[in-house]
């Protein structure tokens, strides 16, 4: 007996000396001596433990109010992981404001064998007003290095009862523990959701406890003789528990081509549906797409915009006199709206600064900018009216809700189809929205607040083409090119040079090729935002070819050549995006040059992606002493869903393999005999 108590003692000892403690300031000296992570060797840090308790408070004068509280505990692992020092807390402000209290933060270090404890100041916490509904608390832990331990507590106080927002369950460090409770009273019925997008589900433990306060106040009795009396009562409710423990939770993985990350991380999603609060009838919160459309139609300003036209009325007329075809009104006056205000980089569906002084001061956000437009286009008799959208950071709502919009830009509506515009960005053309607008599809909103789906990912292939005329020899290459760039690539060639000069341009070509010599370079239509442009210029490879003995090898797209497959994995697990449907063209040819003769090249080849998703076709043909090389490769769609990675890796390859083979030239014989060419090598 005396044994098996002995056997006991050991057992919880040995549990004791081994279970963590994340009582804050609890931090182990394992967690510090800890060099790498335990199951992700790779990560530049890890979140060891991470708390977070949503519940709600009463206040006696002000009612119900929403408490965020979290506790982290961060371990830094190298100075990759640095930036996991600096915390930055977003709070909402407006007609009432969330706050951030009770910030407690210390960085841990193991000096000397010794556990040192640097506290964060209060002078090193800063507030950035974002914008007109977003503040910012910010701030950096101090004594980092690679070993250290951070923990962080905080709390939020928020007015927004009707509203959770997102809880997140992964991030793009592994998390070791989570705990998360979300309690709610009664009155309150929510839904939640996991993310369907997430590789992983959790499971959601559902609890109730009771909640119980003693409210005490002051009341006036009496009509001669006036008396105070302090009465009190009992507040006494049932709250619904919603908890979630998890360990070992991986990183959010960065894979290529993919929208945005975030938006397949693990998180919960809550929608309220109704409150019911003591004799009060049910309230319901659940909506329709429609109904959530015409409210914000009607609530948060668009309809006025859209109908306050007196301060633009001279200025469009001078404009479109004399034109009566909608898409030269749209043009002309899209180009108005793009020369006359300026974005102030802020998203949104509701107007911020108004659409007169936005085109007063020259400045506005996403909504003024594009309700400007849209009222601007209405007032010329053009079909025009506004569409929320949701940004990629923004993900795809899961239910109807005002926060599945975060942005608005414009429709144009004519017989022959919709123009989709976004004024925001000097460098769009019509149907040229920027990557921050492309996500999915839109709703648009008619006159009265009626409303319905738009396509606003594109769907039409972009282009780019080049041609070059080439003369090879054993010293090098020396060469013509000339590019053309359409639709999407158009726009992204503007975004990309939109502050350069044409030498700048000149000298960031030369800087993608180490190897490369460009002069006499020109460039056309950069200027005439939503044409195609045109750049042509004489190029100097020095080492583009190998020379073995009597013979010249060379890749024949030259820097042009895809070198390797961007999907190099073994398994996706996220769809693939690419930024628009295209098309690659390159046509290229070769003088042989003079005592050479071709021996080898490279066999035509024709390779479908699956049925509908694209094509690479490559193909040579000698005629006489040039080599014409033609290659072209066609992505039909720009999302694929991961099932379809495996054929997308193949295809692409196919595409690696074949651009890499080379064609071989080999010096004549002195009497000028030739050989019969060979394909591949």
């Amino acid at each position: 007996m005396i044994k098996f108590y002995i056997y006991l003692f050991l057992i919880f000892a040995g549990t004791s000396v081994h279970s963590q403690n994340y009582k804050f300031g609890k931090v182990s000296r394992e967690e510090l001596k800890s060099k790498e992570h335990s199951t992700d060797k790779d990560a530049d840090a890890a979140i060891l433990f991470k708390k977070q308790a949503i519940y709600y408070d009463f206040n006696q004068n002000t009612g119900f109010e929403m408490v965020t509280d979290v506790h982290e505990r961060i371990k830094i692992y190298n100075k990759e992981g640095f930036d996991w020092a600096t915390k930055e807390i977003s709070i909402f402000t407006g007609q009432s404001d969330e706050h951030v209290q009770k910030i407690k933060a210390v960085t841990y270090n193991l000096v000397n064998g010794k556990i040192e404890e640097v506290k964060l100041d209060k002078d090193d916490i800063h507030e950035e007003q974002k914008n007109k509904f977003r503040k910012i608390t910010r701030f950096t832990m101090p004594a980092i290095t690679e070993g250290s331990v951070i923990e962080i507590e905080y709390r939020i106080v928020s007015p927004y009862i009707t509203q959770i927002d997102p809880t997140p369950l992964q991030y793009t460090i592994p998390i070791d523990k989570l705990e998360l409770d979300v309690t709610i009273p009664e009155f309150f019925v929510f839904s939640v959701y996991n993310n369907m997008k997430a590789p992983f589900y959790v499971n959601i433990e559902r609890s109730k406890k009771g909640f119980q306060r003693t409210i005490s106040k002051t009341v006036r009795t009496g009509w001669e003789v006036v008396k105070h009396e302090r009465r009190t009562g009992t507040l006494d409710f049932i709250q619904n528990v919603y908890s979630v423990n998890k360990e070992n939770i991986p990183a959010l993985k960065t894979e290529p081509h993919v929208d945005h990350l975030q938006n397949y991380a693990a998180y919960l999603n809550w929608e309220l549906q109704y409150t019911k609060f003591p004799n009060n009838p049910i309230e319901n919160y659940s909506q329709t797409w429609e109904g959530v459309a015409k409210s914000i139609y009607n609530d948060v300003g668009l309809k006025t915009a859209l109908d306050r036209t007196g301060f633009f009325e001279e200025d469009v007329d001078a404009l479109i006199t004399g034109i009566s075809d909608p898409i030269q009104k749209t043009v002309k006056i899209f180009q108005l709206v793009k020369d006359k205000v300026k974005w102030n980089g802020y998203a949104g569906f509701v107007p911020d600064e108004g659409t007169r002084n936005t085109y007063k001061d020259g400045m506005g956000n996403a909504a003024d900018i594009n309700l400007l437009l849209a009222a601007m286009l209405r007032y010329a008799k053009v079909n025009a009216n506004p569409v929320l959208l949701s940004t990629p950071d923004n993900g795809i709502p899961l239910f109807p809700t005002r926060n599945g919009f975060n942005y608005l830009i414009t429709a144009v509506e004519l017989p022959e189809g919709i123009i989709l515009l976004d004024a925001t960005d000097p460098t769009a053309g019509m149907n040229q929205l920027p990557k921050r607008a492309r996500n999915w599809q839109g709703r648009i909103i008619r006159n009265e607040g009626s409303s319905d789906w738009v396509n606003v990912f594109p769907f039409n292939i972009s282009e780019t083409s080049s041609r070059m005329n080439v003369q090879i020899s054993p010293e090098g290459i020396n060469g013509l090119a000339y590019e053309d760039f359409n639709g999407l690539y158009a726009k992204k060639y503007r975004e990309e040079n939109s502050s350069k000069t044409k030498e700048d341009i000149q000298e960031s070509l030369s800087g993608r090729h180490s190897n490369v010599d460009i002069t006499d370079f020109n460039l056309k239509n950069f200027e005439s935002v939503g044409s195609d442009i045109n750049q042509n210029y004489k190029f100097k490879i020095s080492n583009g070819v190998e020379v073995i003995g009597d013979k010249i090898y060379l890749k024949p797209l030259f820097f042009e050549t895809l070198n390797e497959n961007p999907f190099k994995a073994d398994e996706r697990i996220y769809p693939v995006f690419f930024d628009f449907p295209f098309r690659k063209k390159h046509l290229i040819n070769i003088m042989v040059p003079e005592g050479y003769k071709v021996v080898s090249v490279p066999e035509s080849i024709i390779v479908k992606l699956g049925e509908d998703g694209g094509e690479f076709k490559y193909s040579i043909l000698l005629n006489g002493g040039f080599l014409r090389i033609d290659s072209q490769v066609e992505m039909s769609r720009a999302i694929f869903n991961n099932e379809e990675y495996e054929i997308l890796k193949n295809f692409y390859n196919k595409i690696v393999e074949k651009q890499n083979e080379t064609i071989v030239l080999e010096k004549t014989s002195n009497d000028g005999s030739s050989e019969r060419t060979e394909s591949g090598r």
